[in-house]
């Protein structure tokens, strides 16, 4: 994939999957045995979905700023604000997140996270 089909895949990651909290459609995106990392932990697709099933349940509202996306062959990076309601006290946050991704054969095969996020926010319950 070149940079522009790249930056389209990106796209369509945070439209098809992240936006909504879809984990339905994360196949299309990840490889089953994707590798991502987040301070010490290790990720895998299981707890990308069990994340986006929690999200579902705890934020509405939610918004993706883009503010970078850079994309050469087999990579990118975003650098986004995310701002979501908590549907539990109604309260407004916002956190700056930054991915890291390694595409192969079109999908992500392993990635990196960067937030300033304070708790586990892979957890698997």
């Amino acid at each position: 994939m070149n940079a522009d089909d790249i930056r389209k895949f990106a796209m369509r990651l945070m439209k098809e999957v992240w936006i909504p909290f879809d984990h339905r459609k994360l196949g299309e995106f990840y490889h089953t045995d994707v590798i991502g990392h987040h301070r010490t932990q290790t990720i895998r697709l299981a707890d990308i979905e069990n994340r986006l099933s929690r999200d579902q349940l705890h934020w509405k509202d939610q918004v993706y700023d883009i503010k970078n996306l850079v994309a050469e062959e087999d990579k990118f990076a975003l650098r986004f604000i995310f701002a979501a309601t908590q549907i539990s006290s109604g309260k407004r946050d916002e956190v700056e997140v930054v991915y890291f991704y390694h595409l192969n054969d079109g999908k992500i095969g392993e990635f990196w996270t960067l937030s300033s996020i304070d708790y586990d926010y892979f957890d698997k319950t």
